[in-house]
């Protein structure tokens, strides 16, 4: 049979052991949290940029369209510069920039997205080393009553 000091020894190691592991899986999950943010923050101007450079896009697909619109018209004889043409060339603009404004307003959203789960992040960083921080101030507090309570029963 072992004794009961020893016993009581073994249990604050082994406290000691678990608080340090609880220790580092809070700083382990804030670094994952933080590397996540920082991931998300990268991200939210790339979403901005891809969506300027559809809106772009659409406008050139747009002044395409009118293009062939005109050139359309052209050719059957319409007058260009008729109310119909004029109106239907001014609804193809008025299309395509609302298109265009959608695809920016989309991309900023797709941002805002990202830097809201950015900031989710760093907080879940905060929380995950803050519950690290107190399992292992638990674990070494509880540690002596343990390690105590393993030497009254051995000694027993």
């Amino acid at each position: 049979m072992c004794h009961p000091a020893a016993l009581a020894a073994a249990t604050l190691v082994s406290s000691g052991m678990q608080a340090y592991s609880q220790y580092q899986s809070g700083q382990f999950n804030a670094d994952v949290a933080n590397q996540n943010a920082r991931l998300n923050e990268q991200m939210a101007p790339d979403a901005i940029n891809r969506g300027n450079a559809e809106a772009e896009k659409q406008l050139s697909r747009t002044r395409q369209l009118e293009g062939s619109q005109a050139a359309a018209m052209a050719a059957s004889g319409v007058d260009l510069g008729s109310t119909g043409s004029l109106d239907l060339f001014g609804d193809t603009a008025a299309m395509g920039e609302l298109d265009a404004l959608t695809l920016v307003n989309n991309s900023q959203r797709e941002a805002y997205g990202y830097q809201m789960q950015a900031r989710n992040d760093r907080l879940n960083a905060k929380l995950s080393r803050w519950q690290g921080n107190m399992g292992a101030m638990n674990t070494l507090l509880t540690a002596p009553i343990k390690a105590y309570s393993v030497y009254r029963t051995a000694g027993e």
